[in-house]
């Protein structure tokens, strides 16, 4: 057995039998390079191994933790986040990362607007980052979205502020990597798994409302979906 293995089996062995525990920080790196008399990088590997697994993760400057509690969330409905993470224990957060307006380059087959709303965010559920999106959305139609407060539902603000009401969306979903930039905002390393979703919504007449591209780390929810 590579030196690798015995290392991601000794992690998996503590938190089997319930040594370490959901939240708790695990073992230093320099605390396993020394036990394991191994180097830097092979006990990463290991590391890597288990969060690429789900059952770790890693904060930048923090260290590595045992995975919380996954969030049950249905990839094909575009639910509200706080509401749904209320439901299931958590405690949910938004930060705006940006809101700027920009020329229509690449999105000209989804909007025939010239200039769209780019707006960034980034959630989290009990202080833990766990999400960041990218939303677009046709500039004149929604004028002044920047007034409202868009740390919460943008669905709600344009039902209740532009009679705009979302009837059909289209979910594409694929495993991926965080992009660096993203990486950064999320706290996580270059390269870290997640779930990449492009959302499109529609309104009642077909027109597109808005499109989303969504970063999830991949270790934070669990999806479920109901069929008929």
């Amino acid at each position: 057995m590579l030196l690798y293995q015995q290392i991601r089996n000794y992690i998996h062995q503590l938190l089997s039998e319930g040594t370490l525990n959901t939240g708790d920080k695990l073992p230093s790196e320099r605390l396993l390079q020394e036990q394991f008399n191994s180097t830097r990088i092979t006990v990463r590997e290991a590391l890597l191994r288990l969060e690429a697994e789900g059952l770790i993760y890693s904060q930048t400057r923090r260290g590595w933790f045992v995975t919380p509690t996954k969030l049950k969330w249905n990839p094909a409905t575009k639910v509200n986040f706080y509401e749904l993470a209320k439901q299931q224990g958590f405690v949910a957060d938004t930060q705006v990362i940006s809101h700027q307006e920009i020329s229509n380059h690449d999105l000209k087959a989804e909007f025939s607007a010239s200039t769209l709303h780019h707006l960034q965010r980034a959630r989290s559920l009990d202080e833990r980052l766990v999400m960041f999106e990218d939303i677009f959305c046709d500039a004149a139609r929604f004028d002044g979205l920047a007034e409202h407060n868009l740390n919460g539902s943008i669905t709600q603000i344009m039902a209740n502020q532009y009679a705009t009401n979302v009837v059909n969306e289209q979910c594409a979903i694929s495993v991926t990597v965080l992009p660096d930039d993203v990486a950064q905002v999320l706290q996580k390393n270059s390269g870290t798994p997640c779930l990449k979703v492009i959302r499109k919504r529609f309104d009642e007449l077909g027109s597109s409302v808005d499109y989303n591209i969504e970063y999830w780390l991949h270790n934070a929810i669990e999806m479920t979906v109901e069929g008929h």
